[in-house]
């Protein structure tokens, strides 16, 4: 295993074995390469700053797919039900 950055690119290179050609898939600021049984070989991080600071930013962040895709849920909201679960559950003891 081999781990590297590269500052002039702002970039980040974890390699776990050899690997061969183009990446299996680029998505966003990554590039994953994986054999044929699925094992990750190497993970390649471009502009790696800028996605740490926004991997720092939304820590607390979930992202919805699926029928729930672009939806946005308020700390108020979130309170508001955690309220409502914590009176359903006083009324059952």
């Amino acid at each position: 295993m081999a781990i590297s950055y590269n500052p002039s690119k702002d970039e980040l290179v974890v390699k776990l074995r050899p690997t061969k050609g183009k990446p299996s898939r680029v998505v966003d600021h990554f590039k994953l390469w994986w054999d044929r049984e699925g094992n990750i070989c190497a993970i390649d991080i471009e502009h790696y700053t800028e996605a740490l600071e926004e991997f720092t930013k939304s820590l607390k962040t979930v992202r919805l797919g699926g029928l729930w895709r672009g939806a946005e849920i308020t700390e108020e909201e979130i309170k508001k039900a955690r309220q409502e679960l914590m009176e359903k559950l006083k009324e059952k003891w």
